[in-house]
């Protein structure tokens, strides 16, 4: 018999099956491929799709393939990309640094990094960009492979930080100037008032007096402002109607602009309540009109208007730190000759200013803006050269519900009084008519020039001071650790705090740890007087709330 491995067909049978089987594996081996082959594109597919940035090859200066992506973000279709050259997505002002990188990259250079730029959608819209670029082949010709990315939220968050940081510092400086120039102010409207108040001066000199007297108040509105900006005066928000308080400015700056000037309001009958502080919002408001009266030398149109609106998603990603909600809009606009690009950008920071030396410091705008963030809002500005501007003011629109009513105004009462009160003040001059004006209304009047001298003066006659007045900013022993000195040995004394300090945060620091009142320098004496009686009549502040 013959065996198989000498039987020519058998051979050829077993050689036909092992190949066979073979081409059996080989058949799965290409199916398996196949399918990875099919999941690796579609997974390409999926990504190239899916992801949030622009994904395109760029060849002959135009955009030749893209994911929807990219449409999206420039507004085109991939039809309409294929015929608008790249150029014409590239701010004129940035294109030859754009078109230069993308030569480079065809030229087959290695660059790492991206290439910020500022991106025009279809229509023109504006937006901040970045590009990263890889040199490819593209139907057997150069091109480059690019992502490109919206980064104008990232973008917009950087410059508020950087913002920020020159606020804090310009800020910090801005606060300590205004606490002293306030303990002068008070010195020199203190005896301004007791001048006024000798009544032994012709007319004359009373009216050079009342003068001096409406100078001081203007120094110290403007010391409030410096505060503001500082945040060493925060606002105190409670519910507003904002119609209002535009009256109360639109009165204030009809006394200031010029009669060439016309106002006109344009008020939503229902507008909802915003949190705010009347004082504040009406400050930036008159910021608003000196700027507007500057811009319109021969004289023009304000229109100050508010609506209710609700700001979007959309909105709100290309304003960083908005959230989607119900606002309010304040918008004040000018016919003036309005501003170039350069002047626009920087228009908000401290201390800018386009005009002539001692025309002005630069800080009226800066305020406004920090008088909107306290709001929790945002401020937008939209000029051009001679065709005016328009400010936009959004903050948060409050409950219709549950207003906070304002205390009853005190009826005037005579301020006389018996009692002992110690004034403790690091300043002479404050001390001095301090104690001039409490003598004459009846009052008792020891002084102590430091925490020091306050404490051992309390110490030995703590049984004949009804009240004391202490400031805060004292070298030495400052005004908040001699208060804690004081309530150790009578935790019912009363301290009324004087201060060129009024942020809210101190108040309340202040309060909590046993003061019985808050007065902010500079201060009238009769309001001086005034608050003196209620303290001692029983009458507390309440702490006041935060933002």
């Amino acid at each position: 018999m013959t065996g198989p491995g000498k039987d020519p067909c058998l051979r050829e049978i077993a050689a036909l099956r092992e190949r066979v089987r073979y081409l059996e594996e080989v058949e799965k081996e290409f199916a398996a491929l196949a399918r990875a082959l099919k999941d690796s594109e579609e997974r390409y597919r999926f990504v190239v799709k899916e992801i949030r940035d622009g994904i395109f090859i760029a060849q002959d200066g135009r955009v030749k393939v893209a994911n929807p992506s990219m449409t999206e973000l420039v507004g085109f279709t991939a039809e309409e990309l294929d015929a608008v050259p790249i150029a014409d997505l590239v701010r004129p002002e940035d294109r030859e640094r754009v078109l230069g990188r993308y030569r480079e990259i065809l030229s087959g250079a290695d660059i790492k990094g991206a290439l910020a730029f500022r991106a025009l959608r279809k229509g023109g819209q504006e937006f901040q960009a970045e590009v990263r670029a890889v040199s490819i082949t593209w139907e057997e010709r150069p091109a480059a492979l690019c992502l490109l990315r919206d980064v104008t939220r990232q973008a917009h968050l950087e410059s508020r930080l950087q913002y920020a940081r020159k606020m804090e510092a310009v800020g910090t400086l801005a606060g300590g100037i205004a606490h002293d120039f306030n303990n002068h102010l008070q010195g020199i409207s203190g005896y301004i008032q007791l001048l006024m108040m000798r009544g032994d001066r012709d007319r004359t000199e009373q009216g050079w007096l009342l003068q001096i007297e409406r100078s001081v108040q203007r120094a110290a509105a403007l010391t409030k402002q410096l505060l503001i900006f500082s945040r060493r005066e925060e606002s105190r928000l409670e519910p507003l109607d904002l119609n209002e308080v535009v009256r109360q400015a639109q009165k204030t700056l009809a006394r200031t602009i010029p009669e060439s000037i016309a106002t006109e309001l344009r008020l939503a009958a229902d507008l909802n309540p915003i949190d705010g502080d009347a004082v504040q919002l009406e400050h930036a408001l008159f910021n608003l009109g000196i700027n507007a009266k500057d811009a319109m030398p021969d004289g023009g149109k304000i229109v100050i208007g508010t609506r209710n609106v609700r700001l979007d998603e959309a909105f709100c990603r290309r304003h960083a730190g908005v959230k989607p909600g119900d606002y309010v809009e304040l918008s004040f606009a000018d016919t003036g000759r309005g501003m170039e690009r350069e002047t626009l950008e920087r228009i908000f920071e401290p201390f800018y200013t386009t005009k002539s030396v001692g025309s002005g410091i630069g800080m009226g705008l800066a305020i406004v803006y920090a008088i909107v963030q306290s709001h929790h809002g945002i401020i937008l500005c939209e000029s051009r050269p001679a065709s005016g501007t328009i400010f936009r003011i959004l903050v948060p629109a409050g409950q219709r519900e549950g207003a906070v009513p304002g205390k009853e105004a005190r009826k005037k009462a005579d301020y006389r009084g018996v009692e002992t009160i110690l004034l403790v003040d690091d300043e002479v001059d404050i001390l001095d008519i301090g104690q001039n004006t409490l003598e004459q209304f009846g009052y008792t009047a020891l002084m102590a020039r430091s925490g020091e001298e306050a404490v051992e003066t309390y110490a030995r006659r703590g049984r004949d001071i009804d009240l004391v007045i202490l400031d805060l900013g004292m070298p030495g022993m400052g005004g908040e650790r001699c208060l804690q000195e004081l309530l150790k040995m009578n935790p019912s004394v009363k301290v009324l705090i004087a201060s060129g300090y009024a942020a809210t945060q101190t108040v309340q620091a202040i309060l909590r740890a046993g003061a019985t009142g808050f007065m902010a320098k500079p201060y009238r004496l009769e309001d001086m007087l005034k608050k003196v009686r209620e303290v001692l009549e029983g009458e507390r502040d309440e702490v006041p709330l935060g933002d």
